[in-house]
């Protein structure tokens, strides 16, 4: 049985009511104001040395295609440095929602 779902015979997902409630409620441990700041851990690892062991890993004739493409954007980088991103957000509050991106 999962959060998103009722106990009984039936199963059924959350109404869209529901589901904003949930969200609402959710707020309380990690209110939308707490991702206005970041501050980097001290012990952050550098995120050049990041992308550099992710490449590591990589094909290396693609990997001037991929810092090209990451160069070209904000956007781009980030989508491009996931492993940057999901440190960084790791020690960010958590609401308890879990999604799938």
């Amino acid at each position: 049985m999962t959060d998103n779902h009722h106990s009984g015979d039936e199963t059924r997902h959350l109404t869209p009511r529901e589901r904003a409630a949930r969200g609402k409620a959710a707020r309380s441990a990690a209110p939308r104001s707490g991702h206005a700041e970041f501050t980097p851990p001290p012990r952050r690892t550098d995120p050049v040395e990041t992308i550099e062991a992710q490449s590591a890993r990589r094909v290396p004739e693609l990997v001037p295609i991929r810092y090209a493409r990451m160069s070209e954007s904000p956007f781009r980088f980030y989508r491009g440095a996931a492993a940057i991103m999901a440190a960084d957000l790791a020690a960010t509050p958590r609401s308890g929602i879990t999604t799938q991106l």
